[in-house]
């Protein structure tokens, strides 16, 4: 099986998007359409720091995409396509051990244990679609789709589950925020704790709390929020004494009319006072006020996290594995 490594400017792109589009129209893969130049320029990536490899069977059979973080070290697989009469031939697998030669060399270290991951720290991020909720899409798939083909697929290959991921829905007009809420926030704010919108000048701890947590999408998206006064979105924060204790948002309203989310949390020594589910509540009510129709989110099948998320009336509508394989 003769293998092309694309370029940006690669004529086999066409035929990478209509194995994409074919899937998708099936039902195989749970991405939404895209127009042939989105769909080059998402796998592509021209992100600092994302080096993308690319790959193409030669008569258009077979398609794999993965990419090299530089800033986390870590490889990931985006994803392996298999024209549906060509499967069950070896051809995914092929392409698939290909594509992992390849991001080892792009990666170096011939010495070091090679893991690769499918996983929500994939820096290149594709949106899906809620199966059943017309218009409802969530920006990135955090994981295999555990009802899907790929699950098996990348199991028989070698690749392991690491973690379960819950994908959540929620209709914002079925949103309130409840008495006792009000309640315990008029409290806090007795104890000098109140919820702001972050201000660089007047708030002082977000780096080093964002580092503390260890997720590095939170330390890209959140520290290079712009201020408020310069076109940032707000960020919520509960705030003592000008240090910060935790945060969510940013808060913004997407095209669609889904309600962004980036994440949520608490800095360890505040933890206890029932500031997380505040804050979640604070950020439903934020956006419901800006005009968002819909929430999606994510969080891990054994994060406590999830029962603020339940209680606020959020329902998992998918299931997602987060995979690895060393080699």
């Amino acid at each position: 099986m003769e293998i092309i490594r694309l370029k940006e400017t690669s004529p086999e792109w066409k035929k990478a998007w209509e194995l994409y589009t074919e899937a998708a129209t099936r039902g195989e893969i749970l991405y939404a359409s895209m127009d042939p130049d989105t769909f080059r320029g998402s796998l592509s990536c021209r992100t600092e720091g994302i080096r993308t490899v690319n790959l193409m069977e030669k008569d258009g059979q077979a398609f794999a995409s993965g990419c090299l973080d530089k800033n986390s070290g870590k490889l990931f697989v985006t994803m392996v396509l298999v024209e549906e009469k060509r499967r069950r031939q070896g051809k995914g697998k092929e392409i698939l051990s290909v594509l992992e030669h390849l991001l080892e060399e792009e990666k170096g270290c011939p010495d070091t244990k090679t893991i690769f991951e499918l996983s929500f720290f994939n820096p290149v991020t594709l949106t899906w679609e809620v199966p059943g909720l017309h218009g409802v899409t969530h920006p990135n798939a955090p994981g295999v789709d555990v009802g899907g083909m790929a699950y098996l697929f990348f199991k028989n290959c070698g690749y392991r589950e690491f973690a379960l991921q819950n994908s959540y829905y929620l209709n914002l007009k079925d949103f309130a925020y409840p008495e006792r809420f009000r309640e315990r926030k008029d409290g806090l704010a007795q104890e000098g704790v109140t919820f702001q919108t972050y201000d660089r000048r007047h708030h002082r701890g977000m780096e080093t709390m964002l580092q503390e947590f260890g997720n590095p999408i939170w330390e890209r998206e959140i520290s290079k929020e712009p201020d408020l006064g310069h076109g940032g979105r707000p960020i919520l924060v509960p705030v003592q004494g000008g240090q910060v204790l935790g945060f969510t948002g940013p808060l913004s309203v997407e095209p669609g009319g889904r309600g962004y989310f980036a994440g949520i949390a608490v800095s360890a020594g505040a933890r206890g006072k029932g500031l997380g589910k505040l804050l979640f509540y604070e950020l439903c009510r934020g956006l419901q006020g800006q005009g968002a129709s819909y929430m999606t989110l994510f969080t891990g099948e054994n994060n406590p996290a999830r029962n603020i998320y339940e209680e606020a009336g959020f329902r998992i509508v998918r299931s997602w594995s987060d995979m690895r394989k060393q080699k």
